[in-house]
């Protein structure tokens, strides 16, 4: 009876192990993989979620959630090997797949939700709030000023216009400056806003913010492949410790970083291609690649990577011409010379259009007089604590980010790895020379000379630190993939006690370096004690990278430690609706569309709402000074006009109170200052309305202005005829 009853059971095991085990009954288990991440993720929404978003149930989250499950839930239906080449072979198409359901959904990760606690908070919609994640007050260049530029030209009156007189009520650059969607060739070096034109704001949102995510996955990835000669799993490490670097994530998906990197795989699949199809494409991607470069116009990281990508395009060079067989022809050169002069001519017109806009950006005392000798970086060291960002608040984790480097790890690693093997060094030559010369800026400094010299006085330590953990990466990576059987680097008994050293070492510089040490003691003993178990055993994988065992391990742990650091920084929305559908937003439309050309002023709100009216199209002549607006301080103030220049002649966010006292103006903060505006000067600079969030009954000055619109404590004020 026993025996008989042990032979049942072993059978139902065979029967469970056949079934559990990956390749048999695969729709099945598919199946049953759909119906369990659908039945968890509704689950999660009645108990986890609801807690943490208790404002509504949402229909998107779940299907979102349920996706993330199913992503999971698949490791365990097909062999992760077969999967992954599946996902590699197809990569291209699953990221349209991806941007086409992003745009579909209205999806984006943008913080513009934070706009509806400071406007009519009463009004709430389900549209108003995050779907994951939370909204990040900290980032108001991105939710409260650059996504509200972009949105203000498909409301202008005239939409698309290169010179918009919708930001400061002016003429104003759109497309240098403003860094929007403008009705030119130019969009040549901006296609990631090529939505906004085709689609309109919501899906252009969408693929605006998701084109950036997946050029900065697939560049960093096709770059790993050769970093690594198509090693794909350390690929897959290298791409995931770009993308979801802190630095990268806060700062959200560089351009300059996803450009540089597209141009670099471009320039060596030209010189690995016969094709001439091909040739062309890669000519036209390097066109679009250097235009886009150049468009971002933010010297800070232009100058700073530009000396990384130099040294990387020095590499290639030898790479396919020395150790490969790329030999220039009449036809590479003639496409070379085509793609440069096409280049010239772009920006030559460019440079024509915006001339003035340039030189009114560079004669700014701020930041045109910036004059920069380095040392002294703070967020050197600060991937140790960028685990802790998305789940405590910080005074500016956007300042302190940086890259998942590892630093200075990497560079020794590579210098050791030259000196014992003296292999690779059209790589290593180049890397380990702007990583030193990077590293002695964000350190030590330069003399005022030669950091003019250089162009790196345009650029902080602090911002410099970016460039140099990519090389970092870099380094790390090439290491991974180039490591043969037979190479020497260090011994094993050694790297016990140097992994302790060196994570000691780094959390004493975390620590002293984060700043703000007397008001804010971020790194308390358990962040210390959890970050040093982390970085302990992925230094002693690095240092181990000649065994395969510890090697592999390493590679899942840097995939754990960078999804750690970026993955929750940016939430996940729904539409642009909170521009568009607050009763004031309605209001201010219909005011608008009987008088489009008004100028507006924002009064006492604070400079966020001078920007969210800019997302309606309103001419609003005190939003975000992205370059100074010499005629109106000029008007204003008269003949005291140059003895305020140095406080307006910057780019600024502009408050403005409303008084019956002298119109004066007073620097705040570097990049932001404040007018008293004497409401008789209204008439002077051509206001027509005024949006405030202060009762103008209750001052003296009442009855020069008629209350068009009041609820909830904002108000649209006219502004009468002949003030005085």
């Amino acid at each position: 009876m026993f025996d008989r009853l042990q032979k049942i059971v072993n059978k139902v095991i065979e029967k469970i192990n056949f079934f559990i085990s990956k390749e048999n009954f695969t729709k099945t288990k598919v199946l049953l993989v759909v119906i369990f991440s659908g039945l968890l993720s509704i689950a999660c929404e009645y108990t986890i979620f609801r807690r943490w978003y208790p404002e509504f149930i949402s229909k998107n989250r779940i299907m979102l959630v349920s996706i993330i499950f199913m992503f999971i839930g698949i490791h365990f239906v097909f062999k992760l090997p077969k999967m992954y080449e599946f996902i590699h072979k197809h990569r291209y198409k699953i990221a349209c797949a991806f941007l086409l359901f992003v745009m579909i959904f209205k999806y984006s990760g943008s913080s513009i939700v934070n706009f509806n606690s400071l406007i009519q908070s009463h009004h709430d919609d389900t549209r108003y709030h995050t779907l994951l994640g939370k909204p990040r007050m900290i980032r108001t260049d991105e939710w409260a000023t650059s996504t509200t530029y972009i949105l203000s030209q498909s409301k202008a009156e005239t939409p698309f216009k290169y010179f918009s007189n919708v930001l400061r009520g002016t003429d104003t650059d759109m497309f240098t400056v403003a860094n929007s969607p403008v009705a030119d060739i130019l969009m040549l070096g901006r296609p990631f806003q090529i939505g906004f034109m085709l689609f309109g704001n919501d899906v252009g949102l969408s693929f605006y913010w998701y084109v950036r995510l997946t050029a900065m996955l697939l560049g960093s990835y096709e770059l790993c492949l050769i970093l690594t000669k198509k090693n794909k799993k350390v690929s897959l490490a290298g791409m995931i410790a770009i993308t979801f670097s802190s630095a990268v994530q806060w700062w959200y998906c560089m351009d300059t970083l996803i450009w540089g990197q597209i141009a670099i795989v471009l320039i060596d699949k030209f010189m690995n291609t016969d094709k001439k199809r091909n040739k062309y494409l890669c000519a036209l991607g390097i066109l679009i690649s250097g235009l886009s470069y150049v468009f971002v116009f933010y010297p800070a990281w232009q100058v700073s990577f530009g000396y990384v990508f130099l040294a990387m395009v020095v590499w290639i060079l030898f790479k396919n011409i020395k150790y490969g067989n790329y030999r220039f022809t009449k036809h590479d050169i003639a496409v070379i010379c085509v793609t440069i002069i096409c280049i010239v001519l772009l920006l030559g017109r460019w440079y024509m259009i915006s001339k003035d806009t340039l030189v009114a950006e560079m004669s700014t005392d701020y930041p045109g007089e910036r004059n920069e000798v380095g040392g002294g970086a703070y967020n050197l060291y600060s991937y140790f604590y960028d685990i802790f960002f998305t789940f405590e608040e910080f005074l500016n984790p956007c300042e302190y980010s940086s890259m998942l480097s590892f630093y200075p790890i990497p560079l020794i690693l590579g210098l050791i790895y030259v000196i014992r093997n003296k292999k690779d060094l059209h790589f290593w030559i180049p890397m380990l020379v702007v990583g030193g010369f990077l590293s002695i800026w964000c350190v030590f400094g330069f003399p005022s000379i030669l950091a003019k010299i250089t162009k790196m006085s345009m650029t902080t330590a602090g911002r410099v630190t970016i460039p140099l953990g990519t090389v970092c990466i870099y380094a790390l990576i090439y290491l991974m993939g180039n490591f043969e059987k037979g190479d020497k680097l260090l011994n094993k008994k050694f790297t016990y006690f140097l992994s302790v050293f060196a994570t000691l070492f780094i959390i004493y510089k975390a620590k002293t370096t984060i700043g703000y040490a007397e008001d804010f003691h971020y790194l308390d003993k358990f962040k210390l004690l959890l970050g040093g178990e982390i970085f302990l055993l992925a230094i002693f994988g690095i240092l181990n990278l000649n065994d395969e065992k510890i090697k592999n391990y390493t590679i899942y742990g840097i995939i754990a430690i960078a999804l750690m650091s970026g993955l929750r920084v940016n939430p996940v929305i729904r539409t642009t609706d909170i521009f568009y559908t607050k009763p004031v937003a309605i209001k201010m439309q219909e005011i608008k569309e009987t008088n489009p050309s008004a100028i507006w002023v924002v009064s006492d709100g604070g400079w966020y709402v001078n920007d969210y009216a800019l997302a309606n199209g309103i001419s609003t002549l005190n939003s975000t000074q992205l370059y100074p607006n010499m005629e109106l301080f000029d008007t204003l103030l008269g003949d005291k006009a140059e003895e305020f220049r140095k406080i307006y002649n910057r780019y600024a966010h502009v408050n403005v109170e409303i008084t019956d006292e002298e119109t004066t103006v007073e620097l705040l903060y570097p990049d932001n200052i404040a007018i008293k505006l004497n409401y008789k000067d209204l008439n002077k600079i051509d206001v027509e309305y005024i949006l405030s969030t202060a009762d103008f009954s209750k001052e003296a000055f009442s009855n020069k202005f008629e209350e068009l619109y009041s609820e909830d404590d904002i108000y649209i004020y006219k502004v009468m005829e002949g003030i005085d």
